[in-house]
C-alpha cells in the first residue's frame, strides 16, 4: 500500500529523493500554496541525468503517492572523489625490491594526490617474470582505491622491441558491473626494468579509474 506523502513535508521528500542511486544531496522548494516548485538535486556521474531523474519521479509516485513533473527536477552532476575528476592521473612515486623468504618481492608506492597507496607482490614460483611481479603488485596497490567497485586481474605483461625503441606492453582486464573490460598500456623502458611495468599497467588504467573510483560500491562477482 502506498503511503501518501505531503508535497508540504520536504524532509519526507527528500528523505525518499536521497534513496535512488546516485543521488548525494536534495532540497525541496515550495510555491506559495506549499506544493512542490523545484526540487534541487546533486548527482554522481555514474548514470546518466535522465534515470535519475525518471526514478526520482517513480520512488515519489511509488512510495510517497507525489506526481511531479520532471521539469520541476534540476539536477546537477557532480564526481564524488575530487582527487580523480577532470581526468587527474595516479603517479608512480617510486618500486623498490622487498626482501623475503627465497626469491625477493616487490613493493610500488603510488600517488593521488596526498594520499599514498602501497602494493606488493611475492613471486608465484615457476617461470613468472620480474614484469609480472611489478605488474601485480601496481594492482594490489589500485585494489585499495577501488575497493568492490570493480576488480583488476594482470593478463599479460611484457618487454619488447618496436624498432629501436624498447617497450612493455601490459594487458589488463577489469571486471566491473558485471561486465569484463580490455585495457591496454604502453610504457618506455628506458633503462628502468622496474619502474617501466608499473607505468605501463597505470596507462591501462588511468583513463578508466575516474568514472570507476566514482561508481556506487557494489560487490564485483
Amino acid at each position: 500500500m502506498t503511503h501518501q506523502t505531503s508535497q508540504s513535508d520536504g524532509a519526507a521528500i527528500e528523505q525518499l529523493v536521497r534513496q535512488v542511486r546516485g543521488v548525494q544531496a536534495v532540497r525541496v522548494v515550495h510555491d506559495s500554496q506549499g506544493q512542490i516548485d523545484e526540487l534541487h538535486v546533486v548527482g554522481t556521474p555514474e548514470r546518466s541525468a535522465k534515470a535519475i531523474v525518471r526514478d526520482i519521479e517513480s520512488i515519489l509516485l511509488v512510495r510517497g503517492g507525489i506526481r511531479i513533473n520532471h521539469r520541476k527536477v534540476s539536477l546537477v552532476q557532480i564526481p564524488e572523489n575530487p582527487a580523480l575528476a577532470g581526468g587527474a592521473r595516479l603517479q608512480l612515486l617510486d618500486v623498490v625490491q622487498v626482501e623475503g623468504d627465497g626469491q625477493p618481492g616487490v613493493g610500488v608506492l603510488l600517488g593521488n594526490g596526498d594520499q599514498q597507496l602501497r602494493g606488493s607482490a611475492a613471486p608465484l614460483g615457476g617461470d613468472e617474470t620480474q614484469e609480472q611481479l611489478v605488474g601485480r603488485a601496481t594492482l594490489d596497490a589500485l585494489a585499495q582505491l577501488v575497493g568492490a567497485r570493480g576488480r583488476f586481474q594482470l593478463e599479460r605483461i611484457e618487454r619488447r622491441h618496436f624498432g629501436e625503441v624498447e617497450i612493455c606492453l601490459a594487458h589488463v582486464s577489469l571486471l566491473a558491473e558485471d561486465a569484463l573490460e580490455t585495457l591496454l598500456g604502453v610504457s618506455i623502458v628506458r633503462g628502468d626494468t622496474l619502474r617501466a611495468p608499473a607505468r605501463a599497467v597505470l596507462d591501462a588504467v588511468n583513463r578508466r579509474l575516474p568514472s570507476l573510483v566514482n561508481a556506487s560500491p557494489r560487490q564485483a562477482r
